[in-house]
């Protein structure tokens, strides 16, 4: 969303996203079916966003975000059950939202042009071994993040809808780029008391698989550790989910100002490249404060 000329925000969110079931293409599959000797077998995210942004003119409003990810996996392979980890800074992101139009009745619409700078590890290893793509921290390359919003807002309801993706400029000093990506979102409020709202989404992404192969990552696939995680074409799903949320402004106190929300989402429909984890729900938490 746009600010006016001089306002900034701070914002912190902290989302949690659980995989366990293995799924090939759109169906559950068993290991055995599953083609591969080493499997996944569960597997959380956990990410904290830290973000400000600072409204320019009334035209543009600037946006850093930067993210630490705290990734844990357990993997399969035969009768033994190992576990992988890894954490730290993400890639950082910059943006700038541009107003298109604004019109009397609630409605405006902004262009956002963002780019990510690699700032987020891909050589993180476990045990001394190369972790699988889908461990890392980072991309790896520098990415172009364009998208186009759309926002109206009436004294009880507010809606929006967004297009945008993200664009992988060349490949990273590890010989791939992950998939270029895609998405789409609707979502409407409606306010409850002058405190609280209840919000709702459809959110669908779309993401290709990996373009290139790490070589260290690869020769762990083929020295008897064939796993979906060190294979390129294993990555890259289409996913359409539905979410709701709780939000909270203060308006009086010593929190005035200060707004929380959360929110919980599910996949309706899940459509994997190869073989993946079947992504189970995802939940954040927010905080925001604009002065």
């Amino acid at each position: 969303h746009m600010h006016g000329i001089g306002e900034w925000m701070l914002s912190y969110r902290y989302m949690t996203m659980d995989m366990e079931n293995l799924v090939k293409g759109s169906d559950t599959t068993s290991t055995v079916a599953a083609g591969y000797n080493m499997l996944p077998a569960e597997m959380t995210m956990d990410m904290h966003m830290f973000g400000a942004m600072h409204a320019i003119s009334d035209k543009w409003t600037l946006m850093g975000m930067l993210n630490y990810l705290d990734n844990d996996m357990d993997m399969k392979m035969g009768m033994m059950t190992s576990s992988v980890e890894s954490s730290g800074l993400g890639d950082l992101r910059f943006s700038g939202l541009y107003d298109l139009a604004s019109w009397d009745n609630g409605r405006r619409v902004h262009l956002n042009v963002g780019i990510s700078a690699p700032t987020g590890s891909i050589d993180e290893k476990s045990a001394g071994d190369i972790l699988g793509y889908g461990m890392q921290l980072g991309s790896g390359t520098w990415d172009f993040l364009p998208a186009i919003t759309l926002l109206g807002q009436t004294d009880n309801y507010s809606w929006g809808a967004q297009a945008g993706g993200v664009l992988r400029m060349g490949d990273n000093d590890r010989d791939y780029s992950l998939g270029n990506r895609f998405d789409a979102v609707l979502w409407g409020a409606r306010k409850l008391s002058d405190s609280f709202s209840l919000s709702a989404k459809f959110d669908y992404f779309s993401q290709d698989e990996i373009d290139g192969l790490d070589a260290e990552i690869d020769a762990r696939r083929t020295a008897m550790m064939d796993s979906p995680g060190f294979d390129p074409a294993s990555y890259g799903r289409d996913v359409s989910t539905f979410g709701l949320g709780l939000n909270y402004y203060c308006r009086k106190g010593t929190f005035k100002g200060h707004r929380l929300a959360v929110e919980w989402e599910t996949p309706m429909s899940e459509d994997v490249n190869g073989v993946q984890l079947e992504t189970d729900s995802i939940w954040t938490l927010g905080w925001q404060y604009a002065w």
